[in-house]
């Protein structure tokens, strides 16, 4: 199966755009991940809004992949990978190796990376939500929790009152 010039060219430029889009994708998610640590809430608006604006380019890039790919062989099933291989020996099938190896390896680095910012997120989830905890149960005399098997304990605190204190007031 030969590949027409102008197939070939419009293949390549959507690959080449693709490259671009994941590594624009990961310096956003370093950006983003940094806005998380230093607590720049007002910044990470923007960043998640351009992060989705890749991935939303990444999709129609994939889409635009997927019908060239259709397209030569007749099939939407088939991965670039396999379209590639099938490609008689040339510069051409060493080219578009080459990109299907790039994306590969962007697609591994968004993955680690995002997976990353996931347990970062978790984190500092769980360090707001416990702060919330320690000001919630601080300010009640008494606190009930539930416990692993469903029942409620119950701790009071001895403590003179704190209504008109700072700590009450929180």
């Amino acid at each position: 199966m030969k590949l027409e010039p102008k197939v070939l060219k419009a293949l390549e430029t959507a690959l080449d755009e693709e490259l671009r889009q994941y590594h624009d994708y990961l310096q956003i998610l370093d950006q983003e991940q940094e806005r998380v640590v230093t607590l720049k809430t007002d910044e990470l608006v923007e960043f998640s809004a351009t992060r989705s604006r890749i991935i939303d380019r990444l999709s129609q890039l994939r889409d635009i992949r997927v019908a060239i790919v259709t397209s030569v062989v007749g099939n939407d099933s088939t991965k670039l990978s396999e379209f590639v291989e099938g490609l008689p020996a040339s510069a051409d099938k060493n080219r578009l190796s080459t990109y299907v190896e790039k994306i590969k390896n962007a697609v591994a680095a968004v993955d680690t990376k995002t997976k990353e910012f996931t347990q970062v997120l978790n984190y500092s989830l769980g360090l707001v939500n416990g702060e919330i905890s320690l000001l919630w149960s601080a300010s009640q005399t008494v606190s009930r929790v539930y416990n692993a098997f469903g029942s409620v304990i119950e701790g009071a605190q001895p403590a003179p009152q704190r209504v008109g204190s700072l700590l009450g007031e929180a």
